[in-house]
């Protein structure tokens, strides 16, 4: 395996990542989802009400007849995300994270992803073995809500960071960058289950001034004493104007989430089709995502299929691939050629075989690989194999 730490390599990594550490699937998120909401609040709720509007719409406007328990996850939060971007529900948009039954979705996946996941020293071998190899020139870009990753990294002592650059100086035109720190840099485009906005906090400390009502409003994180032990997603000189100045991590992720009902939502977009649409808090980590490519020495995606609905990541790999595969791909660089794109997936006959070749299908075949075995060892010694030597 290459371990020099002159790798500038970047992952894309999908679901398919998360499955063999027993992470569930979207379906099964939904029925644990569904059955923790009716076992704490029963089946009178926005929720429910939600669900029997999106059943009839379905019916109604494309003639298809659906039952509570066959109900799409995705399909249904995109229902939801239109009907709150757009405020069609008026009052009941109350918040930027979303309308009540999303609200409560988004606490229960956060819940049910959580406890899935195997502690710090209790993941499948594999995760260590990647995390390992990861080295402080390299790019994760993420789409997964769980912390598998990060947690594999801290295992095995590599330093990592969840934000694009820190500056060691902010100015009112440019920011300086220090790269005086060595991390891997892993960006998770959707967000994070121990993450959570101070926004709405904030808002409501300012609401209290401006009416000089004394204390502070009610928070179940940001007026708790530390009991979560929340802190700053990012670090260092930051312009006031950030959004990820709004973000913050929690230190006892499990006492939050051994609640019956977690008192909090994380900040993550929905499962849904229409998730960019809530992507402003996020939009640092996209800018310059286009430009990747060019200058790297590896391009690699991990349990990732690319949905046909997810044209804004279709847009992103497509302009990343080409910058790979078109730019400097005979030219050595740091005594090295370009690899070819490796796509790691699970596919078990020759039609997902295709089907997942045909969703790639801007790249290049002599310049890229698949694996058809999932995530596991093996893949990893894929993945870190070099198989184009200068």
């Amino acid at each position: 395996m290459d371990e020099d730490k002159n790798s500038f390599r970047v992952f894309i990594i999908g679901a398919g990542f998360s499955v063999p550490a027993g992470l569930p699937t979207a379906a099964e998120l939904y029925n644990e989802v569904r059955t923790r909401i009716e076992r704490n609040y029963g089946t009178d709720t926005k929720f429910h009400r939600s669900l029997n509007e999106y059943i009839k719409y379905r019916k109604k406007s494309d003639g298809i007849e659906i039952s509570i328990d066959s109900i799409d996850l995705e399909h249904f939060m995109s229902f939801l995300d239109i009907e709150h971007f757009l405020w069609l529900e008026g009052s009941d948009t109350f918040s930027e994270h979303g309308n009540s039954a999303q609200l409560f979705i988004k606490r229960y996946i956060g819940q049910v992803i959580h406890e899935c996941t195997p502690a710090v020293d209790a993941l499948p071998d594999e995760y260590y073995e990647f995390a390992r190899q990861l080295q402080p020139t390299d790019l994760v870009i993420t789409l997964n809500y769980d912390v598998i990753l990060e947690r594999a990294l801290e295992h095995v002592g590599k330093a990592y960071r969840l934000f694009p650059h820190r500056f060691s100086s902010v100015g009112k035109y440019s920011n300086r960058i220090d790269d005086s720190v060595e991390e891997i840099k892993v960006l998770k485009l959707h967000g994070s289950l121990d993450w959570f906005s101070n926004k709405q906090y904030l808002s409501g400390l300012d609401a209290f001034k401006k009416q000089g009502v004394d204390g502070k409003p009610t928070d179940p994180i940001f007026n708790s004493g530390d009991r979560y032990g929340a802190y700053p997603l990012v670090d260092g000189e930051r312009s006031s104007e950030d959004p990820l100045n709004n973000v913050y991590r929690l230190k006892h992720i499990d006492s939050f989430y051994d609640n019956s009902s977690p008192p909090g939502v994380p900040l993550i977009l929905s499962p849904s089709y229409m998730k960019i649409v809530y992507a402003t808090p996020f939009m640092d980590f996209w800018n310059g995502l286009g430009q990747v490519g060019g200058m790297h020495l590896g391009l690699n995606i991990i349990g990732f299929s690319l949905p046909e609905h997810d044209d804004y990541l279709k847009v992103t790999l497509f302009k990343m691939a080409q910058n790979y595969q078109e730019l400097n791909w005979d030219m050595e660089m740091l005594n090295k050629l370009k690899d070819k794109i490796k796509v790691i997936d699970y596919r078990t006959d020759d039609d997902g075989k295709d089907e997942l070749r045909g969703r790639y299908k801007f790249f290049d075949n002599d310049k890229s690989e698949f694996f058809y075995n999932g995530f596991s060892s093996e893949a990893v010694n894929f993945i870190f194999t070099n198989q184009r030597k200068a």
